[in-house]
């Protein structure tokens, strides 16, 4: 049985070290993850011509960036890119770290720096008290993403404009 306390304590205390010292969402620092929409129109195949993703979530991350150099010209050097994003960060933003979570993440895409990456794995670390307290989303740079098809949800916009104390029918 996990001490609840030391958990959440480590969690927070590895969150705070994200924050500090490699960015701060409060200044829209960190990696945006466009999570794949569950709402799709498909073709008889089961096939959709666009991917539709639901808004993006700004998370705190440590952004390793490698460039890799393709065998025949320079023009072939893509990034591999990855990014340890705390779980803290995951949960602030709503998503869950359950496995079935994890494999649905899987399927989003990651953006830093205005640079779109394919997510190829997300890698679990650091498990203390029955918790994993970071993971680990191995990305490739995507060359040819086209812009994103955002899927607009009128609950968070109504909610959005009433935190702000507006009214939404207006």
């Amino acid at each position: 049985m996990p001490y609840l306390d030391i958990q959440r304590d480590f969690v927070d205390g590895v969150h705070e070290i994200f924050t500090t010292l490699f960015n701060n969402t409060e200044l829209q620092d960190g990696v945006f993850y466009y999570q794949l929409s569950e709402d799709r129109d498909t073709n008889v195949y089961g096939e959709k011509k666009y991917k539709t993703y639901k808004a993006p979530k700004l998370l705190v991350c440590k952004a390793i960036i490698n460039p890799v150099y393709g065998e025949q010209t320079v023009k072939e050097i893509t990034d591999q890119a990855e990014f340890v994003v705390d779980v803290k960060s995951l949960q602030n933003v709503g998503l869950s770290d359950t496995p079935e979570a994890i494999a649905e993440m899987r399927k989003g895409i990651m953006k830093f720096h205005d640079v779109f990456y394919v997510i190829d794995n997300i890698v679990p670390k650091a498990y203390v008290e029955d918790k994993f307290l970071m993971y680990r989303f191995i990305c490739t740079e995507d060359k040819e993403q086209e812009p994103l098809s955002i899927e607009v949800v009128e609950d968070a916009i109504d909610e959005e404009q009433s935190l702000q104390g507006e009214d939404p029918e207006e």
